[in-house]
């Protein structure tokens, strides 16, 4: 983070009916990512709060938000404190409120709802500032903890050792800002494919594949009509993809990246690292000691309920219709070519059976010829 240098708090706006020299009293900051110098404290007669989405002294720094998801937390909170000049987020605590972490909200969920939550608790705190000072708490450096900038290879999936939660857990610390992704080698070309749209297989989610659990981790399984690349994990879980950007290339839905990039009879393989092109693909390492699930405990892995916001709600159940639909048009096109099947099977027993009427009707025409001449004679 960086510090202001050369800026100045600004008089109150003369169109609020205060005086030429009124000052601000208070000021308050989120998210801010610079460090205030004491000048700028001191400008304000009653110093400086902060908003931090995070239960202090635990996630410091920029990132709380993030590293609460990639850590399963179950619970995260708001704290606002008081500004401290020289370190980030090291201020005395002047209110807390914690918030429970559903499996399955996304940082832009998370912002949103601490974003709410923070502005109430901060009017709040304004509203009985001098009794939160009085009963503030100087927090306890052995516990505090530091969280880092993420960058694009902090969100590159490992398939030797990534589960399928990993991968989503993943998904949505980041989701809004940086995809996950992986590379995908097609011939001769390592391309970079970004996942931005994906979703955890329950099991609810019929495998695209029986027999899914005998391809290796990343293989892009897809079936007809299904609008999502199935992709197999290490611990039999499995990630339903629908959104990909290919390096250099316009988004694809997964029907498209499918076309594309799928071949008929051939499955391609996400990979973890870039392979030599002029080599032959290496052969997929799996864990020492590392036992294959059985299909009924990978089925079943996944069997919990997920949040959704409201909008992800309404998209949850059009694409859950979508599947059905695709799932009883494959079963209507099954049926179709059993029918057809056994209607060209009729028409092939109806036409030896004709065949054979006529053979022996000119068979018999030619027993017929063959003793009219002796009659005569």
């Amino acid at each position: 983070g960086g510090s202001i240098q050369n800026w100045e708090v600004p008089n109150v706006d003369l169109k609020a009916g205060y005086g030429a020299n009124a000052r601000f009293d208070i000021g308050v900051v989120a998210s801010f990512g610079a460090f205030l110098p004491q000048r700028i404290i001191d400008s304000f007669p009653q110093k400086m709060i902060n908003l931090h989405p995070s239960l202090l002294p635990k996630y410091r720094g920029p990132t709380p938000i993030q590293t609460a998801i990639l850590n399963n937390d179950s619970h995260t909170g708001v704290t606002v404190q008081e500004v401290h000049p020289k370190r980030y987020d090291a201020g005395n605590i002047l209110a807390q409120v914690p918030f429970e972490l559903k499996l399955g909200m996304t940082r832009v969920d998370l912002m949103t709802q601490l974003g709410h939550l923070g502005g109430e608790l901060a009017v709040r705190v304004l509203q009985n500032l001098e009794y939160m000072r009085k009963n503030s708490i100087v927090q306890n450096e052995e516990e505090a903890t530091l969280t880092r900038m993420f960058t694009s290879g902090d969100a590159k999936i490992r398939w030797e050792d990534m589960t399928a939660m990993d991968v989503m857990r993943m998904h949505w610390a980041h989701f809004g800002h940086i995809a996950v992704w992986s590379f995908l080698r097609v011939k001769n070309k390592v391309l970079t494919v970004k996942m931005t749209d994906i979703e955890l297989a329950t099991s609810f989610d019929d495998p695209l594949e029986d027999d899914y659990l005998s391809f290796r981790p990343g293989s892009c399984l897809r079936k007809r009509k299904y609008n999502y690349v199935e992709f197999p994990c290490i611990e039999g879980g499995r990630l339903h993809v629908r959104g990909f950007t290919v390096e250099g290339k316009q988004p694809r839905d997964g029907l498209q990246f499918a076309a594309g990039y799928i071949k008929k009879n051939k499955t391609p393989c996400m990979l973890t690292l870039s392979p030599d092109c002029k080599r032959p693909t290496p052969n997929f390492v799996y864990p020492e000691e590392y036992k294959r699930p059985s299909h009924m405990a990978a089925v079943k892995l996944y069997d919990i309920p997920l949040y959704h916001s409201k909008s992800g709600l309404v998209r949850k159940l059009k694409l859950k219709a979508e599947a059905e639909e695709a799932k009883a048009s494959e079963k209507s096109d099954e049926s179709k070519e059993t029918e057809e099947s056994e209607e060209s099977k009729a028409s092939e027993e109806l036409g030896e059976t004709e065949e054979l009427k006529e053979t022996e009707e000119s068979k018999e025409a030619v027993e017929s010829e063959t003793t009219e001449p002796n009659e005569t004679k």
